[in-house]
């Protein structure tokens, strides 16, 4: 079996100045699809790896692109996000060290994390709400025992 580096890849000091910090700026002017991206014969055309490459690239690539900018918006609309405060009322570093901040395994996820959220206003919980109820009466009811 061959595993790509994609840790490796996304950390490539040439390409990601300062690989360990959250820096948007990174992809400024990038405006392809991921699809479009990793079908390019040069690899320095691809923004990231998190979908594989070659022959073992997601064939799901498209629909999960779309599905996470999707939950994303949805997200940023509802909600506001802010770090989460500790019992001294300090705000909580978010710990993003690769050794001690994320789970270890082959599938690493983020370790648990203190977060405030609030919905952004009344009108908007309104909305949330209503949505919910319609997909439980019209989705999650299908799938109850």
């Amino acid at each position: 079996m061959i595993f790509i580096n994609a840790w490796g890849v996304h950390h490539d000091e040439a390409r990601f100045p300062n690989p360990d910090e959250f820096n948007p700026d990174n992809y400024k002017g990038v405006t392809a699809l991921a699809s479009e991206l990793a079908q390019s014969a040069n690899p320095e055309d691809r923004d990231h790896y998190g979908y594989g490459s070659g022959r073992r690239l997601c064939p799901g690539i498209h629909l999960a692109e779309r599905n996470l900018f999707l939950g994303i918006a949805k997200l940023l609309w509802a909600f506001d996000f802010a770090p989460g405060m500790g019992e001294d009322g300090k705000t909580v570093e978010l710990d993003t060290d690769p050794t001690t901040g994320y789970s270890e395994g082959f599938l690493v996820c983020a370790k648990p994390f203190a977060l405030d959220v609030k919905v952004r206003s009344e009108k908007r919980r309104e909305t949330i709400l209503k949505e919910y109820e319609q997909a439980e009466r019209d989705v999650f009811s299908l799938f109850e025992s």
